[in-house]
């Protein structure tokens, strides 16, 4: 994905830089003193924290400085002061924990800015689901259609939780063998994701999370099929493929039908760069009061700025998931 090309991009101060694929070689620079090396600083973060109480040991090091240009010269040595420093740059983990990790990185950001952990801790899946349903923002959305399917498709995920403690319903998740990635569609990966982040936020933090992706669907059924299309006839353009986009776009797609119950994650990231520089400062807006009790999202530019965070982290969660074999390297004019 190109850089953002906006007429808002100087009042949102956003840039998306890149989608990196899975096969992507990229060096494990962030290292922690007893020898695990990770390829992203949250990651290292994590590590720390878990396993050696956020006080890293002789010999942690992580590259010179965190934004996405080149990085020269020896490693920079680790402090405390490091360490409390909660955005993310533009890799990942790739660790034997990876999910559980990436939603830990999201909770990280959001410490960052205000308390917004559960003080509750729901050891039974009945709770989860109880707390995830009867706490979804079904009142902030004028159209029901809006949130309808990712809600109910929460609903069958904690249901099936509930019947099955033992077995998660991920791991009935058809495989695309050629491509590696799960055929989930995507309704249901974003149900996935409240269904893991929400029992962790408390109540007004699930809430805007929960608005936060549902206006990605949203965006997602609005722009998705055009962002598609244009992404081929780019890949066409280029020789990356010898198909002409109208074949690229399989016949046997129903185009009119609503792209996100259709649609499975491997091209999901494609809206991104207009989806924050965009859909979002003109969507938040319309919530009217509701968005003025928002203490994450909104449409002010700070807000966008941790809007881009949590969508970065999403798609380090969606490609850990095997949702997508493409994730974001997204960062703010404060990373330059």
């Amino acid at each position: 994905m190109d850089p953002i090309n906006s007429t808002n991009k100087d009042d949102a101060s956003v840039l998306a830089r890149a989608r990196r694929r899975r096969n992507d070689q990229s060096s494990r620079d962030y290292t922690c003193g007893c020898g695990k090396s990770y390829l992203s600083y949250p990651a290292l973060y994590t590590h720390l924290k878990q396993k050696h109480q956020g006080s890293p040991p002789q010999g942690t090091t992580q590259p010179n400085n965190m934004n996405p240009k080149a990085n020269r010269g020896r490693p920079k040595r680790l402090d405390e002061n490091d360490l409390k420093e909660g955005k993310s740059d533009d890799e990942r983990s790739i660790s034997n924990n990876e999910p559980d990790e990436t939603i830990e990185q999201v909770l990280l950001f959001l410490d960052s800015i205000g308390n917004f952990r559960s003080v509750t801790k729901y050891e039974k899946e009945e709770e989860k689901q109880v707390y995830l349903l009867n706490s979804f923002p079904k009142d902030y959305f004028i159209n029901n259609q809006d949130y309808q399917s990712i809600y109910n498709l929460m609903k069958d995920i904690t249901n099936e939780r509930v019947k099955n403690p033992d077995q998660d319903p991920l791991t009935k998740e058809e495989i695309d063998k050629d491509k590696n990635i799960k055929k989930t569609q995507i309704s249901k990966i974003l149900a996935y994701f409240l269904v893991a982040i929400g029992p962790l936020l408390n109540e007004d933090a699930y809430k805007e999370m929960a608005t936060f992706i549902v206006l990605f669907s949203i965006a997602l059924n609005e722009m998705g099929y055009q962002a598609l299309q244009n992404y081929e006839q780019e890949q066409y353009q280029q020789g990356d493929t010898d198909k002409k986009t109208q074949t690229l776009v399989k016949q046997d797609q129903n185009m009119n039908a609503v792209y996100c119950e259709e649609q499975n994650g491997e091209q999901i990231l494609l809206i991104t760069n207009e989806f924050i520089l965009s859909f979002l400062p003109q969507y938040f807006p319309k919530l009217g009061n509701i968005e003025k009790t928002f203490r994450i999202f909104g449409s002010p530019d700070e807000k966008l700025k941790n809007a881009v965070y949590v969508t970065q982290h999403l798609s380090y969660w969606l490609y850990a998931m095997k949702f997508t074999n493409s994730r974001l390297a997204l960062y703010t004019d404060d990373d330059q």
